[in-house]
């Protein structure tokens, strides 16, 4: 192939500046902000996963406020009271208002923290005039030392509800064939969950931008089924998709690995899910957006990552092909048989 690059420059690609806050996480956990999708039959262990990914994120100080919506709260209340998730912050699915009152909480805590930013770097400018003019800080204006001083007139740094850049997560579990998954608020909110709850900060602040976002893990009984099933904004923008137990359904099977838009090898997803799922309640979790230091995008649930060999003619596998139910062929209808004419009585002369 031949190419002949343009003389004018201007028509290279440039990419705008990343506006995109980095948020830290430890070495084996996923990106964020994440949306992760959870796939089992009922029983399969589905909600211990993500509990237990969500626990690892409290531990790790990842995970400051959790939500939850789903109509089996009262049945999981132990799981959700060790997570420390407040009522307040549970949410029923038949609700229709639970996508503004969830969103209204996280606008809430975002008005909480850009307060805090301005607090501080009013305080940083006061310790500065403090420091370099050797002023003494009773000369300062007395509103501005009444909103840092103690009681003893010593200046006092502000403190942020966490002490640090909040993280939130919201949970949807056993939502299938509930108004949550047909509402178009919930799903805006997924296509915009890194966008939420966007700071508000003058330009004069620095190194805070972007929004605080929101992760979601959802799980589904079935990823296509109608009524149990996941509906196609969840698949298109999941970063992580998790295959909890093992499935005899073939085509079931052939439609997650659709789901991962051809993201990865049909081969290589079949041997990692017979590796996964080899024992009961164990999972394939598949990373879309694996980190570099990430030795595979395959994990044996959360903790073992699935390094597969090189591909070999031997490792091929015929897809499933799609089962396409024959319409039954039309019974010809036998044509009716004219009713014969009844016959007249004879009759004899007299």
């Amino acid at each position: 192939m031949k190419t002949v690059r343009s003389k004018n420059k201007k028509l290279g690609l440039s990419l705008p500046p990343n506006s995109r806050f980095p948020i830290d996480t430890p070495d084996d956990f996923f990106t964020h902000h994440t949306i992760m999708l959870c796939i089992g039959k009922r029983g399969s262990g589905k909600t211990s996963l993500i509990f237990n990914y969500l626990r690892m994120l409290r531990e790790a100080k990842k995970a400051d406020r959790i939500f939850c919506i789903s109509p089996t709260i009262e049945s999981n209340e132990a799981l959700i009271s060790s997570l420390g998730i407040e009522p307040k912050d549970c949410f029923d699915p038949e609700d229709k208002d639970v996508m503004p009152k969830l969103l209204a909480e996280l606008d809430a805590e975002r008005d909480d923290y850009s307060a805090y930013l301005h607090k501080m770097k009013r305080y940083k400018e006061i310790q500065r005039v403090v420091k370099t003019s050797n002023v003494p800080v009773m000369s300062i204006d007395p509103h501005s030392l009444l909103e840092f001083s103690d009681e003893i007139g010593q200046l006092v740094p502000p403190q942020s509800k966490y002490g640090h850049r909040p993280m939130f997560h919201l949970f949807v579990d056993d939502a299938q064939s509930t108004p949550i998954f047909r509402d178009r608020k919930f799903m805006n909110a997924l296509i915009r969950h890194r966008h939420l709850a966007p700071l508000r900060l003058n330009k004069s602040i620095k190194g805070h931008h972007g929004a605080l976002g929101l992760s979601v893990y959802i799980a589904v009984q079935n990823i296509k089924a109608s009524g149990s099933g996941c509906p196609r904004c969840v698949r298109n923008n999941a970063t992580q998709l998790a295959v909890v137990g093992k499935s005899k359904d073939q085509e079931e099977l052939h439609d997650i690995y659709t789901s991962v838009g051809g993201e990865i090898d049909y081969d290589d997803f079949m041997d990692a899910y017979e590796y996964a799922t080899a024992e009961p309640y164990n999972s394939l979790v598949i990373d879309l957006h694996p980190k570099e230091n990430h030795p595979s995008r395959f994990r044996r649930n959360l903790d073992e990552y699935i390094v597969l060999p090189p591909k070999s003619p031997s490792r091929r596998r015929k897809r499933p092909k799609k089962r396409v139910s024959k319409p039954k062929p039309k019974q010809k209808k036998k044509p009716k048989s004219k009713p014969k004419p009844k016959s007249k009585p004879k009759t004899t002369p007299t």
